[in-house]
């Protein structure tokens, strides 16, 4: 059987680390994996979690077993992903406590039970230090997976304890990998190749078709921003602007909008999402001056995307970033 799909694309330094792990038998208790949102670290840990519980012989898993199909499906008892509950903003204390009594018992069917804990950055003040107690005395037969973009935003006597496995952003190629394999027959000059950053999710995401709608109304509202337009649509809160995921897409298009502008402003050719020709004759009623205030809107943008991280409510950040764009702008 074809297993290249089981395994993270574009990331051979990682993928080399968990191999050589399963193959030598040397498998530390805990480890992080680092590195920027989309880039493959849940498909690392899956696949490491298959190759130490598959049932037939090799280092890579066969994705046949039993162990590997239900690793697959989300059924395997001993693989659990700790993350926030719905409407829960953190990995709360008494999720961390549900954890070690399960981990009081040896695994149901598996070799080695398996913890993800993702992303592990939301984990609460309370239940990182409750879980440091688990690290610090860990069970002989758990192997634990902190996945996080943010790794020093984790407590220092975590991080310590962990084997740390960096991932990269992924290379052009391999997102064009990512994207055919997912069904979407991009071409190499595709300008969200660019704009996603190296996240294969962030791309996938742009190159959805309905995510064309989405994009015209942003670019709607940062144009209304730099042409001092007056738009009901400034003052009510659209409806991408009212969950964490879609805000995070609206603030990367916004940074990859004004960029481009600004860019263009310097008498450098750039292209839209669309191929359309991008530049500052394109807001024929941007006020003089206003470019020079790009940048300053860039530096805003990006403080509203580390707010966002740091678990701000969504609509609040779109709320502050909006008064502060049009102060900037006068």
């Amino acid at each position: 059987m074809d297993t290249q799909h089981l395994m993270p694309i574009g990331q051979p330094t990682a993928l080399h680390l968990i191999r050589r792990m399963v193959m030598t038998g040397h498998i530390g208790g805990s480890y992080l994996f680092t590195g920027p949102p989309g880039v493959g670290k849940k498909t690392a840990a899956r696949f490491f979690a298959m190759a130490i519980n598959c049932q037939a012989e090799g280092t890579d898993p066969c994705g046949e077993c039993e162990a590997c199909t239900k690793i697959q499906a989300g059924t395997f008892p001993d693989f659990l992903t700790i993350t926030p509950e719905a409407k829960k903003q953190v990995i709360t204390i008494d999720q961390i406590r549900q954890l070690q009594e399960v981990l009081a018992f040896t695994p149901y069917e598996g070799k080695r039970r398996v913890i993800l804990i993702d992303p592990a950055e939301r984990l609460s003040l309370e239940a990182a230090n409750a879980f440091l107690l688990t690290l610090e005395a860990p069970p002989l037969h758990t192997l634990f997976i902190l996945i996080t973009s943010t790794p020093y935003s984790l407590l220092e006597t975590i991080r310590s304890r962990c084997q740390h496995i960096r991932f990269s952003p992924l290379t052009r190629n391999a997102l064009i990998r990512v994207a055919r394999y997912h069904g979407f027959p991009i071409d190499p000059s595709n300008p969200a190749l660019d704009q996603c950053q190296g996240s294969a999710s962030h791309l996938l995401t742009l190159l959805k078709p309905e995510m064309k709608e989405e994009f015209e109304e942003v670019d709607r509202f940062i144009a209304a921003i730099l042409t001092r337009e007056s738009s009901q649509g400034l003052i009510e809160t659209p409806r991408w602007a009212k969950h964490r995921e879609t805000m995070e897409e609206f603030l990367d298009r916004a940074l990859w909008f004004i960029r481009n502008l600004w860019v263009a402003s310097e008498g450098k050719a750039n292209q839209g999402m669309g191929g359309e020709e991008m530049d500052h004759r394109t807001f024929p009623g941007l006020p003089e001056g206003a470019i020079n205030r790009l940048p300053d809107l860039l530096e805003t943008i990006l403080r509203s995307l580390e707010d966002l991280k740091h678990n701000a409510n969504p609509e609040l950040v779109y709320d502050t970033l909006r008064i502060e764009m049009e102060e900037l702008n006068g």
